[in-house]
């Protein structure tokens, strides 16, 4: 996922959880995630899921974390565990979707997470024409290349109309084969 921007202007904490594809970096403030990403050098050719790891914080103590990591953790453990169950987990507020409500990115993830579950995928150009804007199919890739919370933004779950379409510049397609595979989706 890119880089996202500071959005806000409130203190940043900082965490790591391991997880099936890796260490996950999380940052947030009190109002949600700013920010989840992979590692940075994780690549198709280094790729090993480890469907036996849990997720679990990584120099942190559970106790020790804010309200907001802790919502993190219990999605993402439940993610990782029994993806089918995970719409009895809240999700985690996302900072950028209570910010800028009307920014169209924050308006292409909020519809894609709302609307499209684990076991899932939506075109690019569907997911345009749920914004009621369906000329805007270049737009909602940037959104997803842009999204700066994936797995809760599933932008792994966008595809193109004929093939699976790229994940993380096309350098991580077999991170998304492996999520979306973990969710049902054998499709690819």
């Amino acid at each position: 996922m890119a880089a996202a921007k500071k959005i806000c202007k409130l203190t940043l904490e900082f965490c790591q959880f391991s997880s099936p594809v890796g260490f996950i970096k999380v940052s947030s403030c009190p109002i949600g995630l700013h920010e989840m990403s992979m590692e940075t050098n994780l690549s198709d050719e280094n790729f090993v899921p480890n469907a036996l790891n849990d997720v679990l914080v990584v120099r942190v103590k559970e106790q020790d974390l804010s309200t907001i990591m802790k919502v993190c953790y219990k999605w993402l453990q439940q993610y990782f565990r029994d993806v089918k169950q995970i719409s009895k987990v809240p999700r985690p507020d996302i900072c950028a979707l209570k910010q800028e409500t009307k920014a169209f990115r924050a308006q292409v993830w909020q519809i894609l997470a709302d609307t499209v579950g684990p076991g899932e995928v939506i075109t690019y150009g569907a997911l345009a024409s749920r914004l009621n804007n369906p000329g805007a199919v270049r737009a909602v890739g940037s959104a997803m290349r842009n999204n700066p919370t994936g797995i809760i933004v599933p932008c792994h779950r966008v595809v193109r109309s004929n093939d699976m379409g790229l994940y993380h510049g096309g350098k991580r397609q077999s991170v998304k084969l492996w999520l979306l595979k973990h969710e049902g989706v054998d499709k690819y």
